[in-house]
């Protein structure tokens, strides 16, 4: 895929999300959030895919990817106010009905297409199906780990006192509507020494999504970003807006220990 193409995307993008402005102050916060994501997922999938060498094609395919795999929540959040999948239905199956509605991505050829929507398909899932081709994998895991960065980076300073959102720094946008309650799923922690992703579908509170988001670790596929979330001390960020237990404690340990093996096979 070319510069003129990825242009060409770039301007869409911006006419339909500028669609969904509204002066109620919780939608406007929840669109320039995802607005704001979604440039950052665009930038952030270049940068790994320079570190992967790709060509230039296939860097501007990776971008697009980036920019369009929340597309979805723009018409969700608009239909179910909540960015919650299990309150609404998958933001990313939404994402690929919209770009197929509109027909924005028929002028590509017949691969990119399938690259683009398969790769908004998989971001989401606990796995991406171990049968698909070689590319699809690539790209998938690119947006995956992009996605993550992006968001590790919002959070980690969110969870610890950032008022950027409102007044009293609190975004239900950003907590999918959880409740802050002490406690959190022993069934999830379970799962994380387990080194397996921990279940969006098993969260009942604020404190399960930010176990799940240190899970995260279980699921990152490029050098560049196991380096940056080291450098970065995302995972102490958010370890520090959790509560004070001996086994998160022990999790912590555990994950490190885990991304320390990462970074030397790297």
């Amino acid at each position: 895929m070319n510069k003129t193409e990825l242009q060409n995307l770039r301007s869409w993008f911006s006419q339909y999300t500028n669609r969904y402005s509204s002066l109620n102050s919780i939608h406007r916060e929840a669109y320039k959030l995802k607005i704001k994501h979604s440039a950052k997922v665009s930038r952030i999938c270049t940068d790994i895919g320079r570190s992967l060498n790709l060509n230039n094609e296939d860097i501007a395919l990776a971008e697009t990817i980036g920019l369009f795999h929340d597309i979805g929540r723009f018409e969700q959040f608009s239909r179910y106010q909540t960015f919650l999948d299990k309150k609404s239905e998958n933001h990313a199956e939404l994402g690929v009905k919209v770009l197929q509605e509109r027909q924005i991505l028929n002028h590509l050829d017949n691969d990119i297409q399938c690259i683009i929507q398969k790769a908004i398909s998989y971001h989401n899932r606990l796995k991406i199906p171990d049968e698909e081709s070689p590319r699809v994998i690539l790209f998938s895991k690119l947006i995956r780990d992009a996605d993550k960065l992006d968001i590790f980076d919002l959070v980690s300073t969110y969870y610890n006192g950032n008022t950027y959102y409102n007044g009293n720094g609190r975004s239900a946008v950003i907590e999918l509507d959880l409740p802050d309650e002490p406690g959190y799923s022993a069934e999830m922690l379970s799962d994380l020494f387990k080194n397996k992703l921990a279940d969006m579908k098993k969260m009942r509170t604020l404190n399960d999504f930010k176990l799940l988001q240190l899970g995260w670790v279980y699921d990152l596929n490029f050098p560049i970003t196991v380096k940056r979330i080291k450098e970065r001390q995302y995972l102490e960020a958010i370890r520090k807006s959790l509560p004070v237990s001996d086994k998160i404690d022990e999790l912590m340990a555990h994950l490190n220990e885990y991304l320390g093996r990462q970074v030397g096979q790297g």
